[in-house]
């Protein structure tokens, strides 16, 4: 079969629930893993938001997908000392250790450094951490200075995104990125620990944090919508049944994903939406697509449970994507990637509207091969034919 559709139009297709020429590929890879794609030194990079945004783009090329995910970097006053990196205030003085082995965040020594009240630290806030509270309480939550979409203009996060696009965007289609405003935005404000602690003992603290946080997801996803990007990503890896209960979810997620959705769908109504919640989100299923996006992902099996699972549930309400078990990348053979794929695409893509990847970020030291397969799958048995999949001819 012979493909008939753009890299963009095919993916706009599958987010909009509908049958494309086949079915798009679209793993999800971090800044280590496009270093180790591209031959690129990691610590070259960590300090130019150009260079990541570009890595991004060239190992996605590289391996063949029909998209590229898009994530601005803040630049940090950087100092190596004896293998390690720090960040530095002013370029002297020692404010934490750079984590290389993680999402590139500082771990703060002292929480003070992270200042809410100004919209440089909350535009870039999961990129700092603190075992302390960054934010200590109520007042300062109300204090949180949310940048404004002008914000990634003026900063220069517009020119750099746009020469992707100019660059990159005719080969793959372009995924902006909302952030998190919910769970995950606790947890980076709060820690993990004291954010599910609040849930129960400061829920009007986790409003008021929350509140913010919609506020920097809608304005960032206008920022994204202004320069043309019809398609978003939205987290929250931690709003999932493994570590809150669904009432839970239902009362601090819920009306504020939703918030999000229908102001972004009204600021433009043809953008769409995906959802990046890890781990089990059977249990709310029917509440997620009430918020109005309109794919869910990634759809991880180390949450207990496959895509087909999920399609039984979901019917075609909405788009699907993910479902390759994360870990496979690292610990097996193309074989086992191809037939984990395969599953996939013949279970949740019947009637289209299915993306093809991981169940997560794929980690770094997975073979770029078995990342390479599930571009030979979706060529082999991904192609759609009078709205359905086409059956393999195999026994």
């Amino acid at each position: 079969m012979k493909e008939s559709m753009s890299c963009h139009d095919r993916m706009y297709h599958s987010f909009s629930g509908k049958v494309p020429d086949r079915v798009p590929y679209l793993p999800k890879i971090w800044v280590d893993l496009a270093c180790k794609i591209t031959n690129t030194e990691f610590k070259s990079i960590i300090n130019d938001p150009y260079a990541i945004l570009e890595v991004m783009a060239k190992a996605y090329i590289e391996i063949g997908t029909d998209g590229f995910r898009q994530f601005h970097f803040p630049v940090r006053n950087l100092l190596e000392k004896e293998g390690k990196i720090y960040e530095t205030k002013d370029g002297k003085e020692i404010v934490g250790e750079l984590d290389l082995h993680g999402g590139l965040m500082t771990h703060l020594e002292n929480p003070e450094y992270f200042n809410y009240e100004d919209p440089r630290f909350m535009a870039y806030n999961h990129y700092w951490s603190c075992k302390k509270p960054l934010i200590p309480n109520k007042q300062a939550a109300k204090k949180m200075k949310i940048p404004s979409k002008s914000f990634y203009k003026e900063t220069g996060c517009e020119d750099r995104q746009q020469e992707i696009i100019r660059k990159y965007g005719n080969k793959c289609a372009v995924i902006g990125d909302c952030d998190t405003g919910t769970m995950a935005f606790l947890v980076t404000m709060r820690g993990m620990e004291q954010a599910l602690m609040d849930i129960i003992l400061e829920p009007e603290l986790v409003h008021s944090i929350m509140e913010k946080g919609v506020a920097y997801c809608i304005e960032k996803g206008k920022f994204n919508i202004d320069m043309g990007i019809k398609m978003l990503r939205l987290n929250d890896s931690v709003g999932n049944m493994n570590v809150i209960s669904p009432a839970h979810w239902e009362t601090f997620v819920f009306p504020y994903f939703k918030t999000i959705c229908d102001e972004l769908h009204h600021y433009d109504p043809d953008v769409r939406i995906y959802c990046h919640i890890c781990g089990n989100v059977l249990p709310i299923l029917e509440k997620l697509i009430e918020t109005g996006v309109n794919c869910i992902g990634p759809l991880d099996p180390l949450g207990g449970f496959n895509p087909s699972t999920v399609r039984e549930i979901v019917g075609n309400q909405v788009a699907l994507l993910g479902g390759v078990n994360t870990l496979s990348f690292m610990n097996e053979d193309v074989n086992n990637i191809v037939a984990e794929a395969r599953h996939c695409i013949e279970t949740a893509g019947v009637h289209g509207g299915y993306i093809l990847s991981s169940g997560c970020v794929i980690p770094r030291d997975s073979k770029v091969e078995n990342i390479k397969a599930l571009k030979n799958v979706v060529m082999e048995y991904g192609f759609y034919e009078n709205g359905e999949l086409i059956k393999s001819q195999e026994n």
